[in-house]
């Protein structure tokens, strides 16, 4: 029993390996360009130990992206337990979000591009992601409730909107070319969306 447990630890420890190689190559080379022998030399092992973890380059793709939204989930419920307010959560919820955008920009462009993996990639990955929507929604619903953010707003709006603004600005930024620092577009799109979902301030009486 040891000894299995000992295999096994070497077994996922080496995937842990194949994986960060894989996305090394991938930001460097981009995914069609990337292949298997590739991977297994950065790696340090034989093409064939490498299809003995992984069938084939989609499936090793696809464990990429969930073990990265793994991550983003685990950090998003991180910060759903923290004991501050609402607008504090979804505002380190957007630098986290933006974070991993950020710095994995190619990564997740891959998936937005890469249409013979794009259904099969969004199925595995499903649960984390309705996972992170479902955690957002509870604290936007709480800061309606705490009379911070805008009431009337639907909630799947205002989620919707948030998941726009971050993706379609932070894209757009990387791949045309820079035109505004990393740390101020983050601030600007957080001003952009607490503008829009704020509550409204009562009109004064008389």
């Amino acid at each position: 029993m040891i000894h299995q447990s000992l295999k096994e630890k070497q077994r996922q420890e080496r995937e842990e390996l194949i994986l960060q190689a894989t996305q090394e190559l991938l930001l460097e080379r981009g995914y069609y360009e990337t292949s298997m022998g590739e991977i297994a030399q950065r790696v340090g092992v034989a093409k064939g130990t490498l299809y003995q973890h992984f069938e084939s380059k989609e499936a090793l793709m696809i464990a990429l992206f969930k073990s990265e939204f793994h991550d983003l989930h685990v950090a998003i419920e991180n910060i759903a337990g923290m004991q501050v307010g609402a607008q504090e959560k979804i505002s380190l919820m957007i630098d986290t979000l933006c974070y991993h955008l950020a710095e994995k920009h190619p990564v997740f462009f891959i998936m937005r591009n890469a249409s013979d993996l794009e259904a099969e990639i969004h199925e595995e990955i499903k649960e984390y992601f309705n996972g992170i929507r479902a955690q957002i929604s509870v604290i936007l619903d709480g800061g309606k409730a705490e009379g911070i953010f805008n009431a009337s707003l639907p909630t799947e709006v205002m989620m919707e909107a948030l998941f726009g603004i971050i993706v379609s600005r932070l894209f757009k930024n990387f791949h045309q070319g820079q035109q505004v620092t990393y740390e101020d577009l983050v601030g600007h799109l957080k001003c952009i969306y607490f503008h829009g979902i704020t509550a409204p301030t009562p009109a004064p009486a008389g």
